[in-house]
């Protein structure tokens, strides 16, 4: 699955770069076209000389993210790193590379591809041409001041720019993806701790529970050991993956509300109740265990009637859960947005990313848990 989820970002980044690259070229071209003439431009095009100017860039933009950004940049060496940038502003400002490798040679271009369209003027002859490049007797002419190529000097920032902005850019989405596949183990190691919670309290129990059927030989002990021995194998197995079918999830909740039924008596009654469709769906898998567990935990009583209603409808698009329970003051440990429902959260970020509405509310008697995942 990596390498043709991999294939397409590479394809996709390197036609980013010849597009770059391709709107650089024509960049310069474009700032010379004032005066066009596109046979001196073909030309151009044609000579060493640009080629030459492209390559200096593309060395400057490939240097930077392959070398310098990662031995230097990265490593929080700005000082050295700063110091070779300024190094490279002041040898673009020496050498011109605009000015002399493009500037001149397009505007030799030019003057050659006026040859037979414009007229020529001749010069006079030597003897009657008057020397007004010599300054007068007593007058000291300026030197030529040395002419600033701006736009190779921007380029080269440009080309820095972008070079660090690409490289940055490429380590911020591999730290996303460390984050994501931390995020990842983490939920996993929250799903397995969760297990780990959950087994030896309701295996213990169930156990005793079993135990007691056993010594009254009821009729119940064989089927509550075959639940039991199904339900831990797919919380031990089934479950270490992201997504279960549906129809494996509901097995093990009408497992469990069985199993805790053992240890209830008369006045307790338990409403389980499954709408829609469950073929072919799935769901992250002890999701639901989390609130089931939590409402025969914090709402059963031995004294006073009380009743659990838990509800699922599967839609289309959509699977909605529904579980009420009252409170009982005498289990009430504030522990009810405890471990579990915190981990759940989590796992419901991780694996339904804007694609669940979970709302718990506690009133004075009753506790209400309602999930909707897309």
């Amino acid at each position: 699955m990596k390498p043709r989820s991999a294939m397409p970002q590479i394809k996709n980044l390197w036609i980013i770069h010849v597009l770059g690259w391709l709107l650089f070229m024509v960049l310069p071209l474009t700032i010379m076209s004032r005066e066009s003439d596109v046979y001196a431009q073909f030309k151009l095009l044609q000579s060493g000389s640009l080629w030459l100017f492209f390559l200096i860039y593309f060395a400057i933009f490939y240097l930077n993210i392959f070398v310098l950004i990662p031995g230097l940049f990265l490593k929080q060496q700005y000082i050295l790193y700063s110091i070779i940038f300024v190094a490279g502003l002041s040898l673009i400002f020496y050498t011109q590379p605009f000015e002399k490798l493009i500037f001149q040679k397009f505007h030799e271009s030019e003057q050659i591809g006026r040859t037979g369209r414009e007229e020529r003027f001749r010069l006079p002859p030597p003897e009657m041409r008057m020397d007004t490049d010599r300054p007068p007797p007593g007058e000291i002419r300026p030197e030529n001041p040395l002419r600033v190529d701006f736009v190779s000097l921007v380029l080269f920032v440009v080309v820095w720019v972008v070079g660090m902005a690409t490289k940055i850019s490429e380590q911020w989405r591999l730290s996303e993806k460390k984050v994501i596949l931390s995020e990842a183990d983490k939920a996993q190691a929250e799903l397995s701790f969760f297990k780990a919670q959950i087994n030896p309290h309701f295996l213990f129990n169930t156990l005793n529970n079993i135990y007691s059927l056993a010594i009254t030989k009821s009729d119940h002990t064989a089927p509550s050991i075959l639940k039991l021995s199904k339900m831990m194998r797919y919380i031990t197995e089934e479950a270490t993956q992201d997504f279960v079918p549906l129809h494996d999830e509901i097995t093990c909740l009408e497992s469990y509300i069985d199993l805790q039924k053992l240890r209830l008596n008369d006045k307790t009654r338990v409403n389980f109740k499954i709408d829609g469709e469950i073929k072919n769906k799935q769901i992250a898998p002890l999701i639901l265990m989390t609130f089931v567990e939590n409402a025969f935990k914090y709402g059963v009583s031995n004294r006073f009637e009380n009743e659990i209603d838990i509800r699922l409808e599967s839609t289309a698009t959509s699977v909605y859960f529904f579980c009420r329970n009252e409170i009982f003051e005498a289990n009430e440990a504030g522990e009810r947005q405890g471990i579990g429902i915190a981990n759940t959260r989590k796992r419901l970020d991780f694996l339904y990313p804007d694609r669940y509405d979970l709302k718990i509310s506690k009133e004075e008697k009753t506790f209400e848990v309602s999930l909707t995942v897309h």
